[in-house]
């Protein structure tokens, strides 16, 4: 029976991940300030070890504010973790404009690193290396960004940490 009962909840998991990660409504856009995002993620995160480069006051980006902030909710997470084991823990945050008009947000940190074999999976829905994660966040973080009309990469070297580059259009 206890076995029957795990499975059925590990069936409703997986159909709830399936259903949210399906089910992602189209992004209501509107001029949104990078400065108050960031104070605002900070009241989420008061952690000193998370560092927020503060843009200057008129740098905004055109996005579904709380679908974005979702997106760095998920990278800041991972980040924390992917720190756990460091005793210098290092999170830093910070938006850039690009030469190209773009804008980019960036989440570095300076935890274990991703393996090379499993940098080309990070994005694939249910692909998980945590033993309790579900594998949806970053492909919800790809599926927002996608609807953005924008992109998410990643740069990570094992041992010393990653960054997860967001880039939008103008």
């Amino acid at each position: 029976m206890q076995t029957i009962h795990r499975r059925s909840k590990g069936l409703l998991g997986f159909v709830e991940n399936y259903r949210r990660l399906t089910r992602l409504p189209a992004p209501v856009c509107a001029s949104v300030s990078v400065r108050e995002l960031f104070t605002d993620l900070q009241k989420l995160f008061p952690d000193e070890t998370i560092h927020f480069e503060l843009p200057p006051s008129e740098k905004t980006l055109d996005v579904d504010r709380a679908q974005i902030e979702q997106v760095l909710i998920n990278l800041l997470k991972n980040a924390r973790e992917a720190c756990s084991r460091k005793s210098d823990k290092k999170i830093q945050v910070k938006a850039r404009k690009l030469s190209a008009g773009n804008t980019t947000l960036t989440i570095s940190d300076n935890g274990e690193g991703i393996l090379p074999d499993v940098l080309d999976k990070i994005f694939v829905p249910f692909f998980t290396t945590k033993t309790s994660g579900s594998g949806i966040g970053l492909s919800l973080c790809k599926q927002i960004m996608t609807l953005h009309e924008g992109s998410i990469n990643v740069k990570s070297e094992v041992g010393k940490g990653s960054s997860f580059i967001l880039t939008f259009p103008k």
